[in-house]
């Protein structure tokens, strides 16, 4: 794409030099500009890209943008913006053609259950009949394939995130799913993608590393409503999904927008169960909305999955998927790796794998797992180094819910995992080291210390690791693959037997 086709498409922008130079592909960061590209220069909150763009031209990049006067060689066609961070988007998704004009687009945001809405809701698409992608913290999928997401980002920066959505337009996807935080929203990295749907999980006291106040991250978190309403009409109503329960619902319920659903557990929400039965394994209930009714069996666990479900129910329904086909869409949905996923290789207890790493997520899900536990609740979890304000929290929620715990490692980076554990240990207040918890540093280690101390009727818990593929060290990042380390310690322990 010429420049100056390219700076035609971003609002506000001023081109600066010749608007016929071909541009071949974006950087923001001048370590991987490529000859051909444009390089945004951004200010992020480790370095400003503007103290690289002679290094971005040392390496190729024929023209850059600002927003700020920086000094250049002589000739190089400069876009100005008012902001890089805000005009990224808009360059990206011009350059890409505006992918999420040519898609149905769904945004899910909130504190948990994100990852598992996203898939769910994209589950019930394809089930439907409905050709669908996803864009998730676990994977990137669309038109029959699948990749991992190794980024380290749950929602990735605006270049990729717009080189996605014109794969999937390229893949003949109609709709998409996009796992949306508050980061994204704050750093404009789905700024220029026009949702039809915005979607709420719940809004916890997570990641007030960020954002100063629970205020300022539920304001993050509401941009996507605002978003959604004013993006590009595609013939359907735009709808905030919201969930009834939450203490997030008020504030968020006054954001305008064309249509707006509420789920919970009670009659008051327009998406509710009816006749709800749970069990260990799943839940069946039949559910209302607006639409009518039609009965649901969930195949996965826990009473958050019922609240996952609504949603998802809520976008599915939204983007014109009927009601009988989201039923029967939910009923065949079989859960996401490293959320809750059962390890079965014929023990006698049960052993799961969740990507719970937060005070609110670990208690949550160990609160899930005690109704079903005949036996003893273990679990073993960790803190991760950019969690340095919730490792007491953590300790506290595996004292409060469960029997015995082990505290590990998890991606501690540079820092030291003996001292991230003792931060954690510090919120285990009345609870005894040697009868009620043990610290084993090294994660595979705790894993077979956990499988170890199990007994019939026992339910072990691994969290924080779950899908992820490596661990994060001072060394650099390790291969790790939490499912494989659980089944190598139960096939240990059942040879032995």
């Amino acid at each position: 794409m010429k420049l100056g086709e390219l700076a035609g498409g971003v609002p506000g922008s001023t081109l600066d030099g010749n608007g016929d130079v071909e541009i071949t592909g974006l950087a923001y960061d001048s370590r991987r500009v490529k000859p051909g590209d444009l390089f945004v220069a951004v200010e992020g909150l480790q370095a400003d890209g503007h103290a690289f763009v002679g290094d971005a031209v040392a390496r190729g990049a024929v023209a850059v943008a600002v927003d700020r006067d920086v000094t250049l060689p002589q000739g190089t066609p400069v876009l100005r913006m008012g902001s890089t961070r805000v005009g990224l988007a808009q360059v990206a998704a011009q350059f890409y053609d505006r992918p999420s004009r040519k898609l149905r687009v769904a945004g899910v945001t909130g504190t948990d259950g994100k990852t598992t809405t996203t898939h769910m809701a994209e589950h019930v698409l394809q089930a439907s009949g409905v050709v669908a992608g996803a864009m998730s913290t676990v994977s990137f999928t669309g038109s029959g394939g699948e990749v991992d997401n190794l980024s380290g980002q749950t929602t990735m920066e605006a270049p990729e995130v717009q080189a996605w959505l014109a794969r999937m337009v390229e893949g003949g996807v109609a709709c998409a799913v996009i796992e949306t935080t508050s980061h994204a929203l704050v750093q404009e990295r789905v700024g220029a993608c026009d949702f039809d749907v915005a979607a709420f999980t719940n809004v916890g006291h997570d990641h007030l590393d960020y954002h100063a106040t629970w205020d300022e991250y539920l304001e993050a978190k509401a941009r996507l409503i605002d978003l959604t309403a004013s993006s590009a009409d595609k013939g359907i109503d735009k709808t905030a999904v919201l969930n009834r329960d939450d203490a997030s619902y008020e504030r968020l319920a006054r954001r305008p927008i064309a249509r707006r659903w509420t789920y919970g557990l009670t009659t008051a929400s327009d998406l509710h169960p009816l006749d709800l039965n749970v069990t260990g394994t799943g839940s069946r209930f039949r559910m209302r909305t607006p639409l009518g009714e039609t009965d649901v069996t969930l195949h996965v666990p826990a009473r958050f999955n019922i609240y996952n479900a609504l949603c998802a129910a809520g976008v599915c329904l939204a983007l014109g998927v009927s009601l009988e086909s989201v039923g029967t869409g939910l009923a065949g949905f079989e859960g996401v790796r490293g959320r809750l996923e059962p390890v079965d290789v014929g023990q006698d207890f049960r052993v799961y794998i969740d990507f719970a790493h937060s005070a609110g997520a670990l208690a949550s899900a160990l609160a899930e797992l005690r109704p079903f536990t005949s036996g003893r609740l273990i679990v073993v979890f960790g803190s991760t180094a950019r969690s340095d304000h919730d490792r007491p929290g953590m300790g506290r929620a595996a004292a409060d819910f469960a029997d015995f715990f082990i505290i590990t490692t998890d991606d501690p980076l540079d820092q030291d995992p003996v001292e991230i554990a003792r931060d954690v240990q510090m919120g285990a207040e009345g609870k005894a080291p040697g009868h009620d918890y043990e610290i084993v540093i090294d994660r595979r280690a705790a894993i077979r210390r956990a499988i170890e101390l199990a007994r019939p009727g026992d339910c072990v818990l691994l969290a924080g690791k779950g899908h992820e593929r490596s661990m994060r060290m001072a060394s650099g990042s390790e291969p790790w693959d939490e499912r494989a380390e659980a089944e190598a310690a139960i096939r240990e322990r059942l040879a032995i037997r």
